[in-house]
């Protein structure tokens, strides 16, 4: 497994370089930012399993860039730093969905090592319930597409007996020089097949705009509603 990206911000250096040398001790990956700025734009570029921000800095303070940080990588699990712990504060700030672990100055090292321990498996959780997410959307979209081979199969064929009936009685009716009292009639549920046909076509090459309606759990099998195509 690779090791996880851990972005730290804080405007002093040397807590930085503390940080850094424990978490990397700890086999992450760990940049290091004195800005909140700089950090945001290298989270936009290259999102990180876990963002560390200190609470009180210059400028941008922890919980402004956790909160830009929540907008550019919702999936990266936040942490605030602080050594002015306000419970209130802290708790706002986690009802708020904007930091998931507050750690206080000074850390004791088995805190922080279990925090962003717990942070980046709260991560990789995430992502992977994202992946398992899209391989079951890919399964729904094979199934459409099964059930949409054997729905457009179904119609198109029903409208080409429909066509096919039509052009014989009309071959017929010209065989024998005669017109049918219903001719009109016919032409028009004719062409109203052949629209019919070209309306499923164009649906083959858009599968987007098939809608399920119906599965039928155990069978494997998706049902689309006629009506709907």
């Amino acid at each position: 497994m690779d090791a996880a990206l851990i972005y730290i911000v804080d405007d002093e250096p040397n807590i930085l370089a503390s940080l850094k040398r424990f978490l990397v001790h700890e086999d992450y990956e760990v940049e290091t930012f004195t800005s909140g700025e700089e950090a945001l734009r290298a989270l936009a570029e290259n999102e990180a399993a876990v963002i560390v921000s200190d609470y009180m800095m210059p400028g941008m303070s922890g919980v402004e860039v956790l909160q830009r940080a929540r907008e550019t990588a919702p999936d990266t699990v936040r942490v605030m730093i602080t050594g002015m712990l306000d419970l209130e504060l802290s708790l706002e700030a986690i009802s708020r969905g904007e930091v998931y672990r507050i750690i206080a100055k000074p850390w004791s090292d088995l805190e922080l090592s279990t925090t962003i321990a717990q942070c980046v498996e709260k991560y990789r959780l995430i992502q992977e319930n994202r992946a398992l997410q899209e391989r079951l959307m890919d399964q729904a979209r094979l199934e459409t597409a099964k059930a949409m081979v054997v729905t457009l199969n179904h119609e198109i064929n029903n409208a080409l007996v429909f066509v096919s009936l039509g052009i014989d009685r009309l071959k017929r009716s010209l065989a024998t020089g005669t017109i049918p009292d219903d001719h009109e009639k016919y032409l028009t549920e004719m062409k109203s097949a052949c629209d019919r046909i070209a309306k499923l076509i164009k649906k083959l090459r858009n599968l987007e705009e098939i809608k399920v309606t119906e599965y039928l759990e155990g069978s494997g099998t998706m049902m689309l509603d006629a009506d709907e195509l």
